[in-house]
């Protein structure tokens, strides 16, 4: 027997083994060809399970170069669309946080898989993004939008895409705004991107450019309400209510379920005053949207205005029972109080807000409003000057300590000098043009004994007071003309008290007195 040689025993070596590679192929060939036909009807997460599972036993069972690529490629793809699936869930429709957490974490995983095989999709890297976005992960959020940024130089509309969802992952404006400003060059006719980057100038109180962004978006999108709706809050802060209460009404055209327009819009209408058309759309907000917070506090506030006192308060404490520490609610009880002259509840209630927040300015001042109406000059004093630490420029709060340090009935409480120095800064921060803080400049120089001063700043407060005040304001000018000081009367401290402070422009129940609380 002629026994091979070495170098035939190894070509008959290599020829065994290139056989084993070639049914090594083919077993995973057909596998792979299966895993295509799933893939090319396939409609629902179990088919596209499925087309993952063939693709990874035909990548296992051995496939040559070629078709290696061309399964890795189908893997991903599919992975990618698993997780779009598991996206639109996340995204577009209510979902219950556990299952959630779920859902994002398995897409997540196809999506990082999609990644290891390929770094280069970039749809993966977009849904990455938003993923870890929602996840509290902004790190890994960025990282990956900018890889989808990197890879869709050449598709405007994905670049535009990931440009607006990174940009609201910036903690800096100039960063978020440099993102918005990208994707509206390159994009410049996507409501998205105009509505996204109106949103933005809203925000920072930029008013015109958030205007003129989703007025934009609104004619690119005429269909979409809540783009009008956007547009209408854009242009109420902007104090142009006409414009707004279109947008609110095409809104509510488009959506006839839109609670927060009818809201919004009844916000609106009161503005323009009209109170009856007002009631009519919050009222309707709150059947859509019963509950609705703003919607009840606006709700309390109109019914309070018309003097239903005890139908605001039951909106009000409805609200109280859900958020019993609410700053805004309590300030809106209080003031509510006041207004019915249950002044010892306003106290109270101003009492509860100071306690959780000693240093709520508005508090301290609604307190002493409160308490110059029950009489408690002394408390008064003590509350705006209390308010004042807080905000030394407050208008408000410095006619009204000015007011009672010139007219306090008592001796031991009235500071004529330091009046003046308030009166004048209460002045100065108003332009001079408030009545109501003029005629007490001109009770502050009374004070002092300065009658030919007091005489020239009461004659110019009658001048520009209103019908209102005209009366009050020349029986103060006629005190000072008859070298008179002013003095203010002081209520009885059991309820019911004089007119609610609050009331602006109103006599005080006794003809030589009137409140100072006229903002």
């Amino acid at each position: 027997m002629v026994r091979p040689r070495l170098w035939q025993w190894l070509l008959c070596a290599g020829a065994v083994l290139a056989c084993g590679a070639v049914h090594a192929a083919d077993d995973g060939q057909a596998i792979l060809d299966k895993a295509t036909d799933v893939k090319l009807t396939a409609e629902s997460v179990a088919d596209l399970n499925d087309v993952i599972r063939l693709c990874q036993e035909a990548i296992k069972a051995g496939l040559d170069e070629d078709n290696t690529k061309f399964a890795n490629g189908l893997l991903a793809s599919t992975l990618t669309q698993r997780a779009e699936m598991a996206c639109v869930e996340l995204f577009e429709r209510p979902v219950d946080p556990a299952r959630a957490r779920k859902i994002a974490q398995l897409a997540v995983a196809d999506l990082e898989e999609t990644i290891r095989i390929d770094a280069n999709q970039a749809e993966a890297q977009f849904l990455l993004g938003r993923l870890y976005g929602q996840m509290g992960e902004p790190k890994k959020a960025l990282k990956a939008l900018d890889e989808a940024i990197r890879l869709t130089a050449d598709e405007p509309a994905s670049r535009a895409k990931a440009l607006l969802v990174r940009a609201n992952l910036h903690q800096d404006p100039k960063d978020r705004l440099a993102d918005f400003d990208e994707a509206a060059k390159i994009a410049p006719r996507d409501p998205n991107v105009l509505r996204f980057r109106g949103m933005f100038h809203l925000g920072q109180n930029n008013l015109d450019a958030a205007v003129a962004d989703l007025t934009a978006a609104a004619e690119i999108d005429p269909k979409d309400s809540d783009t009008q709706e956007a547009c209408g809050i854009a242009q109420a802060l902007a104090q142009k209510y006409d414009e707004s209460l279109e947008s609110f009404s095409r809104a509510i055209e488009l959506d006839p379920n839109a609670a927060t327009a009818y809201v919004h819009r009844g916000r609106i209408r009161a503005i323009k005053g009209d109170m009856p058309g007002a009631l009519r759309d919050v009222e309707h907000g709150l059947r859509l949207q019963p509950g609705a917070v703003q919607a009840l506090q606006l709700h309390a506030s109109l019914l309070g205005s018309a003097g239903k006192y005890d139908q605001a308060l039951v909106d009000l404490n409805a609200l109280r029972t859900a958020m019993p520490d609410n700053p805004e609610v309590l300030t809106q009880i209080a003031a509510v109080y006041q207004a019915s002259k249950q002044l010892h509840k306003a106290v109270a209630t101003y009492d509860h807000l100071l306690k959780n927040d000693p240093k709520n300015a508005s508090a301290y001042r609604g307190r002493a409003d409160t308490y110059l109406s029950l009489g408690k000059q002394n408390e008064s004093i003590a509350d705006y000057e209390a308010a004042l630490k807080l905000e030394p420029n407050n208008s408000g709060v410095l006619n009204n300590l000015a007011w009672v340090l010139a007219t306090s009935p008592d001796d031991k409480l009235r500071d004529g000098k330091r009046a003046i120095e308030l009166a004048k800064s209460a002045a100065e921060g108003t332009e001079f043009k408030q009545a109501h803080i003029v005629s007490t400049l001109a009770a502050a120089y009374a004070e002092t004994g300065d009658f030919d001063t007091a005489v020239t700043w009461s004659k110019k407060a009658v001048d520009i007071g209103g019908d209102q005040l005209k009366s009050q304001l020349q029986k103060e000018l006629e005190s000072y003309e008859a070298h008179h000081p002013w003095r203010e009367a002081v209520p009885p401290t059991e309820e019911p008290a004089v007119q609610n402070p609050s009331e602006k422009g109103s006599p005080a129940s006794d003809d030589t007195a009137r409140s100072k609380n006229e903002e």
